[in-house]
This record gives C-alpha cells, sequence and structure tokens, in this order.
C-alpha cells in the first residue's frame, strides 16, 4: 500500500475499492489513460533528440511533427508552434538516474526535493517546457 493510500480518507478508499469491484476481476487498472498530450515546439527535430535521448520511445517523425512514447503507452505528440508553453509531469522509477540523464542532456535539473509522498525535481527541455519529474507514485496495478 502507497503513501498516499494509506493517508486517503476512508471514504475515498471505500470509494476507489467499489469502483474496481465493479470492473472486470483480472483487470485492476484505472479505468482512464492519458492517450496523448500536445506539445508545440519551434524546432521538432530538435526536441525529438532530447526526449529520445532521455529515454522516450520514437514512434514517428514526419518533420512537421514526431511522436514519442511514455512508459504505458502514452503519447506526447510535438508540433510546430510557441515553444516553452507546457509543464509537463512525470514520474520515474529511479529519480537519481532520472536526475542524471537530465543533467546529461542539458535540462539544467534542479537539486532532488526528498519528501512525502515522493521525491521530485523540475528541469527544463531544450524548447523551455517545465519538467516536473516525481518518484513513482502509483497506488496499484497502472
Amino acid at each position: 500500500m502507497s503513501v498516499l493510500q494509506k493517508n486517503a480518507p476512508s471514504d475515498f478508499r471505500a470509494a476507489e475499492d467499489r469502483a474496481v469491484e465493479d470492473r472486470a476481476d483480472e483487470d485492476r487498472r484505472p479505468r482512464f489513460g492519458i492517450g496523448h498530450v500536445v506539445v508545440t515546439a519551434s524546432d521538432i527535430d530538435t526536441i525529438t533528440k532530447f526526449y529520445t535521448a532521455i529515454g522516450f520511445r520514437l514512434v514517428m517523425n514526419m518533420g512537421r511533427a514526431s511522436i514519442v512514447e511514455l512508459r504505458g503507452g502514452t503519447h506526447l505528440i510535438f508540433r510546430s508552434g510557441e515553444p516553452g508553453v507546457a509543464s509537463l509531469d512525470f514520474i520515474v522509477g529511479d529519480i537519481d538516474e532520472a536526475r542524471e540523464v537530465m543533467e546529461a542532456h542539458g535540462a539544467s535539473p534542479s537539486a532532488i526535493r526528498r519528501g512525502n509522498p515522493h521525491d521530485s525535481f523540475v528541469a527544463t527541455d531544450p524548447e523551455g517546457n517545465t519538467l516536473v519529474v516525481n518518484s513513482d507514485h502509483s497506488m496499484g496495478v497502472v
């Protein structure tokens, strides 16, 4: 049980348990996930190279737009537009390693803030977007 689950009000946990019970016993994942997040950028190639270098999977790069994939299958779609307007919040299994990777690729990460319920740091991608990176805080099978 995660720290979030332990500290959740009992009525919240009961509602969550009922929602999961209404689903098939073998599928305990949340009902919804995020499929796509659109991020605008002035240089599609540079931003695509940055995200693949730090560990995202390249789906395709069409020049005018590109798609990279996160753990869990969510796609970031990069399209031409005003840079630096997105704020993205990620989770990782190893916060220290993620910070090292970000630093190695010029993302200027802050110091890791150790805390409850998770550790986190903030970085910036080549287009000026804010990247908040948290240690994994999922509350069950995702």
